[in-house]
């Protein structure tokens, strides 16, 4: 019997109840009790071609162009951001890559090159209303996918509307963000408003970092392969010791990439905490009490650096992203963390399956079977 669980901003995430099983523990459960949570992958963008041509204008021009032969390749500024429209905007594609990855359910969110920050505020909303409403539109027909908002972060009141609006009235999920507004940092007072009304709301915010115009990672895609991993650990560190992690305990944050550098630096930031007083300005705590509250996805492109994440973080806080369709995602997640060494079937399992539904719900997960 297929058995749906209410997510925050009425959507769904489905799976089955079983006969009685008995938990590690020993303590049998019930039909009641038992859910098989579906496969997921929290880390997946979708772009209606509707919107593209709202994308062509301002600081970073969007266009779809022909690149090395390939047509309708998406590009920003001129550079290729590896993807075409069609891969981004064809439904069909996203469920047969998702049957091919051996996923069952997949949360879409647009791509971070629609964050336009910059723009005026008014036009701002308007495009975020667009892909909102694009985006809501596709999930509604497909069961196996959940959709992330995007909001005017420019405009804090702007983005705590369309926040209202996407969730309550479009049924979305929650929303994804960038890692600054247009050259702030997250953890800036004006956001207060913005991160109250989602830790109100109870919607886990997904933070994907976008491209910096850093003159010296302008050559060899720097700007993506060094950039990003380092924009996401600027962004979590600023939560960290400014304390908006203490302001907002029931806040969950997701970080992409692995959560970036940031894994890598914890014990540099602990080392800092102790010995700089003006890094405990505003943390009575070490920085890694605070690395309990976030999560990260397991898109690390390398077995060893996925282990060492999960050993870190631990696998509660540990999701299941494969950055679809881009052309630096991971093609085989499933098979990725088999190949990472020392994590276990039951972490496994945790990772694929409990944890992004208590990312995305707040609830602890029912049980699932290890090795499934």
């Amino acid at each position: 019997m297929e058995l749906s669980l209410l997510l925050p901003g009425h959507c769904v995430i489905h799976g089955h109840q079983h006969g009685q099983h008995t938990s590690r523990e020993g303590t049998p459960m019930t039909e009641a009790t038992f859910i098989d949570l579906p496969v997921c992958d929290v880390h997946a963008h979708y772009l209606s071609e509707k919107v593209v041509s709202r994308l062509d204008r301002g600081t970073v021009r969007v266009q779809m162009e022909t690149v090395e032969g390939v047509e309708n390749s998406i590009t920003a500024n001129g550079m290729p951001v590896g993807a075409t429209i069609h891969q981004l905007a064809s439904v069909d594609g996203i469920l047969e890559g998702m049957r091919a990855e051996g996923l069952e359910q997949r949360i879409l969110s647009p791509p971070p090159f629609t964050f336009r920050y910059w723009e005026d505020p008014a036009d701002g909303a308007a495009l975020c209303r667009a892909l909102n409403e694009t985006l809501a539109a596709v999930v509604h027909e497909h069961n196996e996918l959940l959709g992330l908002c995007t909001v005017p972060l420019q405009d804090t009141d702007a983005a705590i509307a369309e926040l209202e609006h996407a969730t309550r009235e479009l049924g979305l999920a929650g929303v994804i963000v960038g890692t600054n507004v247009h050259g702030s940092n997250l953890a800036d007072p004006r956001l207060e408003p913005f991160f109250s009304a989602a830790e109100a709301a109870g919607l886990p915010i997904l933070v994907h970092p976008d491209f910096v115009p850093v003159v010296r990672l302008s050559d060899y895609y720097l700007i993506n392969l060094v950039g990003m991993p380092v924009e996401s650990a600027t962004a979590l560190s600023n939560l960290v010791f400014a304390g908006t992690l203490d302001r907002h305990p029931d806040l969950r944050f997701c970080f992409l990439h692995g959560g970036g550098a940031a894994p890598y630096l914890y014990g540099r930031w602990e080392v800092g905490w102790r010995v700089r007083t003006e890094t405990r300005e505003r943390i009575a705590k070490p920085p890694s009490d605070y690395l309990d509250l976030v999560y990260c996805d397991t898109l690390t492109h390398s077995p060893e650096a996925l282990a060492y994440l999960v050993r870190v973080a631990g696998a509660e806080r540990v999701v299941l992203g494969t950055d679809s369709p881009f052309d630096v995602r991971e093609p085989d997640p499933r098979g990725h963390l088999v190949r990472a060494p020392g994590v276990t079937d039951e972490q496994r399992a945790q990772i694929e399956r409990r944890s992004p539904h208590t990312w995305l719900t707040g609830e602890p997960a029912p049980a699932v079977e290890a090795g499934t």
